[in-house]
């Protein structure tokens, strides 16, 4: 079967390259023909924690080409599927997604009618990453929660998610901050208030805001950004909260911290090692309790897609030298309230 795939190099360096071996999907495994993979920044960023030298990617659509022996009750040939390939080290190249040919591992789920191809080949990274962030580094409850939260960079993939989570979970006020120019699109998601994160009086705004929604403190926030700008997001999310509040973000923290961050990871179901730059190996754990939160909130997404949840807006680019462009324009930061796709083949 001919391959063509997107390989991630070291340094961050991406490339065409022609697959010569053939996939065969082992017993726990799904070969799915990628007819759409998502793109998201850790496509190319994670190269510097040593998930390089593989076929780049994480989400995908396509369709089942064969089923192992152990998901023959679930998938059979001609399904149409999605789903996320979970990140590691020296990943064998059959796991990658920006490829023709791909074998689903650990989340793979049926294209429900409502969700278009191109929409579900981008939504499981990024309910994840906002799952694990509210639901089990922030602590918050699925339901009746009727706390303040706030959302730093609510515009970007994963502060939509978080956004339509914390409503879902009964969050009052959300508040969020993104460019002026998606306060209208985060509204209509569910934030009770948005707030231009360039404003020089945005931690005053946003701490009147809470004051006229609500007598309780603001002890959430989520940064699913942050920018190291001066100051910082991790700088003004804490000039914003109150004392004892729980803190979470996308990536580390600035150096800047003086409270605990806590970093949401899109994979809790297996080990995860990080190779961080100098040497040092970071294992995130697994975490059985918390996959199972993760899984809940994506359930519910998928559930609800059209009626309760959606993606931001889907741009679609075609084969895979469009691809390459877009991940280094997303990598780069260049997207917001949208979400690039590629239409295969590559």
């Amino acid at each position: 079967m001919p391959n063509r795939a997107i390989w991630l190099g070291e340094g961050e360096q991406v490339s065409i390259r022609d697959i010569e071996d053939s996939y065969t999907p082992q017993e726990s495994e799904v070969l799915v023909e990628v007819l759409y993979s998502g793109i998201n920044p850790a496509d190319i960023k994670h190269a510097v924690l040593g998930f390089s030298n593989c076929v780049a990617g994480y989400d995908f659509a396509g369709k089942v080409i064969e089923a192992g022996r152990k998901r023959t009750d679930h998938f059979s040939p001609g399904d149409l599927v999605f789903g996320f390939s979970a990140p590691a080290l020296n990943k064998p190249q059959q796991y990658g997604v920006h490829q023709k040919y791909h074998c689903a591992q650990h989340f793979i789920y049926h294209v429900p009618p409502t969700m278009p191809l191109p929409a579900a080949s981008c939504l499981p990274v990024i309910t994840h990453t906002a799952a694990d962030a509210l639901f089990n580094q922030l602590a918050l409850s699925f339901s009746e929660n009727s706390c303040p939260i706030l959302i730093w960079g609510a515009s970007s993939a994963v502060g939509t998610a978080a956004v339509q989570f914390a409503k879902m979970a009964g969050c009052y006020p959300i508040l969020a901050t993104a460019s002026e120019k998606n306060h209208q699109a985060l509204r209509e998601l569910g934030a009770t208030e948005c707030f231009d994160y360039r404003d020089p009086n945005i931690v005053d705004n946003v701490k009147e805001a809470l004051k006229r929604h609500s007598d309780k403190p603001l002890q959430h926030v989520l940064d699913s950004v942050v920018s190291r700008g001066q100051p910082s997001s991790t700088e003004l999310c804490e000039a914003i909260a109150d004392p004892g509040a729980r803190f979470t973000s996308s990536i580390p923290a600035t150096d800047q911290a003086t409270e605990e961050w806590r970093v949401a990871f899109a994979c809790r179901n297996v080990d995860v090692t990080l190779s961080l730059p100098g040497g040092v190996d970071l294992t995130y754990r697994a975490a059985p309790e918390w996959q199972a939160n993760i899984d809940r909130a994506t359930k519910w997404a998928i559930d609800h897609y059209g009626r309760g949840y959606v993606m931001p807006h889907v741009q679609v680019v075609k084969g895979g030298e469009k691809g390459i462009e877009a991940m280094i324009n997303v990598a780069a930061g260049r997207a917001s309230m949208e979400k690039f796709v590629i239409e295969h083949p590559i």
